[in-house]
């Protein structure tokens, strides 16, 4: 872990590093004697000297989140985490939570859903690959990034993520090409890797233009650009001129082979589906004596969730999108004591319960039926995720209701006013607590500060206006570089823990 002063900048770097004295593992800033400073405040910062997970859990932090601590943790690589979730994971990371241009406190957009083996991004600001390689988040994990508007803040970092994601790609194929040849039989990649990109009309032409100019070339990856057509502010700032739009113009020149273009319209209710998981059916697949469930899908790697997407109200021609991800309900746990003592022990027969089917006793002498033996459903997931904007339309908040965690801005102060919100586009903390109270989301989550957002007096107040917005109807936080929120299976259970998870209670 680093120690660093918070008043110094990253660009005084050099000059810092002189003047530190190294041990293991740590880096304390020195006086001018060469001695250590006296009455120093050391914190544990990471780069942008933002909170780490020995802060979030100190008692200090912030006053008014006890009950969402034991859920905080950090996504630094080299921290430990329990290993044994990992199959279960719905686990949001905060890499930039600043708002504009990165600064020394935090770096622009961007927010990760880590899902136990694959991640999806949301945003991707300037300098965002460089934060991801402090975290543990693996290039080639990240399958979907979700763009929620076109300002550079928030797709200045995208072309160099590709880049690097098909540079970890190309390493991948490489290292699999040289095992084979040294006869360890490992089987070589049978297609590239597929990178799914969402956003609005001109995420396209600006990847492309982007890949054409830098003389780059995309041989290592299959990328879909999806863009999210016949919203309001489909067609951009220009769209009341005379001037040509560029955001769905075809530019032949700059046609990037490995990328395709997609359009998405929205349903009738100008919702825009995203991903739409497939019916569970009631069948049993038997392969080699082991029965399993049709579709379990909502753990491990490959599965598949329902993500949605409706536009916010930003500013006129500026097309803002807000992005829900949610789980399939997962499959109810079964009373192992209890099933043990109506006669079936653990056995691929508790699959044909959790499934709704009636099984015999293991001695054959009677039947035991699902009622008798499953605990609670478990309740599905949902993350939301809101960028910009100065009001939610209908559709939006429809999304986000009920949400496990909404991740909402806090850009603008009580004390900016009406006027404000109008002219800028950007919304308060205290409407973010009002609107996540409103929807019933168990958690807040403030996000995209304004580079005043420095000291913990200000942060303190910005919570304050949230939670006076919200009447105690959810748990508001404030989010910081590299802080991770941990959602439980089953959704948060702030006040009878130990969760009803599938680890606590059932198998």
């Amino acid at each position: 872990m680093i120690n660093y002063c918070s008043s110094y900048h990253m660009s005084s770097m050099p000059r810092i590093l002189s003047r530190c004295h190294f041990t293991a593992g740590n880096i304390k800033l020195l006086n001018t004697t060469g001695k250590p400073r006296p009455n120093f405040k050391e914190y544990q910062r990471r780069f942008f000297m933002t909170h780490t997970y020995v802060e979030l859990l100190s008692k200090n932090i912030h006053s008014g989140t006890d009950l969402i601590k034991p859920y905080l943790r950090t996504c630094l690589t080299g921290t430990t985490q329990d290993d044994s979730l990992k199959n279960e994971e719905f686990a949001v990371s905060f890499i930039g939570t600043g708002g504009g241009s990165p600064g020394r406190h935090r770096n622009s957009s961007c927010t990760a859903l880590r899902l136990g083996g694959q991640t999806y991004l949301f945003d991707a600001g300037e300098g965002t690959q460089r934060q991801l390689a402090h975290t543990r988040i693996l290039p080639l994990s990240i399958n979907k990034i979700f763009i929620t508007q076109m300002h550079g803040d928030h797709v200045f970092g995208l072309v160099p993520l590709i880049l690097k994601i098909q540079s970890a790609a190309k390493a991948q194929l490489d290292e699999s090409l040289a095992a084979r040849r040294r006869g360890r039989g490992r089987r070589v990649l049978d297609r590239l890797p597929l990178l799914e990109i969402y956003g609005p009309p001109g995420l396209y032409n600006f990847i492309n233009m982007s890949i054409a100019l830098s003389c780059s070339k995309i041989n290592y990856l299959d990328m879909h650009i999806i863009e999210l057509v016949g919203g309001r502010n489909g067609l951009g700032p220009t769209a009341l001129s005379r001037k040509k739009s560029v955001f769905l113009q075809r530019y032949p020149e700059i046609d990037t082979p490995g990328i395709r273009r997609v359009f998405l319209e929205a349903n009738e209710d100008q919702v825009w589906i995203i991903d739409k998981p497939g019916v569970v059916v009631r069948e049993v697949l038997q392969h080699s004596g082991i029965y399993q469930l049709a579709n379990d899908v909502n753990l491990g790697k490959n599965r598949r969730l329902f993500i949605k997407a409706a536009e916010l109200d930003r500013l006129g021609g500026i097309q803002t999108f807000g992005y829900t991800v949610e789980e399939q309900t997962p499959p109810r746990n079964i009373d192992a004591k209890k099933a043990t003592e109506l006669g079936v022990n653990p056995s691929d027969k508790y699959n044909l319960l959790k499934m709704g089917e009636s099984v015999p006793t293991d001695d054959g002498t009677g039947v035991v039926k699902p009622e008798q033996v499953l605990l609670e459903e478990l309740r599905a997931r949902k993350l939301a995720v809101l960028s910009d904007h100065r009001r939610v339309p209908p559709p939006m908040a429809g999304l986000c209701r009920n949400a496990d965690l909404l991740v909402h801005e806090a850009t603008l102060t009580k004390e900016d006013g009406v006027d404000k919100i109008k002219i800028r586009g950007h919304n308060t903390a205290e409407n973010a607590g009002i609107f996540g109270g409103e929807m019933g989301c168990e958690v807040v989550a403030l996000n995209h500060f304004a580079s005043k957002a420095i000291s913990e007096e200000v942060i303190e107040s910005l919570l304050a206006e949230a939670r006076h917005g919200n009447r105690n109807r959810s748990q508001i936080i404030s989010s910081y570089d590299f802080m991770e929120v941990w959602i439980p299976r089953g959704g948060f259970n702030f006040y009878n823990l130990p969760l009803n998870s599938s680890k606590d209670k059932g198998k």
